[in-house]
């Protein structure tokens, strides 16, 4: 079916008038009434009594009539939800971050989006840096955001916020009554290290090597929080965001070793799939993220 003679036969059933209907469609009177016939023709129906007093419409008409009803309200809601969709009033925003960036740069950010953009439906999902940067290739996430280096073609990065990450032990640990601590010195040492894929333990490895540190045993933990707390309970040296444990350095229930040569400065990034188009939904999101909380220290 042919919308546009849809349309003008909306029109002309609505005004009851082909003059009124050529006035508001701004086409002539004689080209609107060659475009319903067409469309009459079209259907194998007649659509209109035209007498003196206007046009009304036939059984078959009315029954049209209901359909186009509903058609054209139907292309109103969803040019309306378009327009939502648009100013990011409307619509979903799924996101995908590595573990520090999930659990403590986010957030806030998240909660702001939330408060401009109640109506958008939000989701967060939280892992490594391998899981989010398959999870933006996949399509299953508009943006990524990770700690680790990128290693999927067809996804480019963009440097948004630094962290650091260091060397930490609990207040009992030997090494630290040491007076002068050596990188050499935790060869063999207990290391308390995030899983495999983990852009973090990706660095931290490259950082061990570059010194020449022999790993000791590791103990693998999938999330910095229960990696957190083991080190507070002395399982051993913990590379941790200084993010994330700001709370334990200040009361003491962490201590952080003196060795700057291991002290990591990593660029926090946003992954996003290359000549993907930006949503909306994720536009905004990225203009409450260029003033982000600064990391404390």
């Amino acid at each position: 079916m042919n919308l546009h003679h849809l349309a003008i036969f909306s029109t002309v059933a609505a005004t009851g008038s082909l003059t009124a209907s050529a006035r508001k469609l701004h086409v002539s009177q004689p080209a609107l009434s060659r475009e319903l016939k067409a469309f009459e023709s079209r259907l194998g129906v007649t659509l209109f009594e035209r007498h003196a007093k206007g046009m009304r419409l036939t059984q078959a008409g009315e029954e049209l009539n209901r359909y186009a009803v509903r058609l054209f309200e139907l292309e109103r809601t969803a040019e309306a939800a378009m327009r939502e969709i648009a100013g990011a009033q409307r619509g979903r925003l799924t996101l995908g971050a590595s573990n520090t960036i999930g659990t403590y740069v986010l957030p806030g950010v998240l909660a702001a989006y939330r408060r401009q953009h109640p109506r958008m439906q939000i989701s967060l999902f939280v892992g490594n840096t391998e899981q989010v940067s398959q999870g933006v290739d996949d399509m299953r996430f508009m943006l990524g955001f990770i700690e680790g280096p990128l290693h999927l073609r067809g996804l480019r990065s963009t440097v948004f916020q630094h962290d650091e990450i260091v060397p930490v032990a609990a207040p009992d640990q030997p090494l630290l009554k040491r007076r002068a601590l050596k990188a050499s010195d935790l060869s063999g040492e207990p290391l308390l290290m995030r899983e495999r894929g983990s852009g973090t333990r990706e660095l931290i490895t490259a950082a061990l090597e570059r010194q020449h540190i022999v790993q000791g045993e590791v103990m693998e933990f999938g999330n910095a929080e229960a990696l957190k707390r083991a080190a507070v309970h002395g399982g051993g040296i913990a590379w941790l965001p200084r993010i994330c444990m700001l709370t334990e350095l200040r009361a003491g229930q962490l201590r952080e070793l003196p060795l700057p040569e291991l002290t990591i400065t990593r660029p926090l990034m946003m992954v996003q799939r290359d000549n993907a188009p930006v949503e909306p939904a994720a536009e905004a999101f990225l203009h409450l993220l260029k003033a982000p909380v600064p990391l404390a220290r």
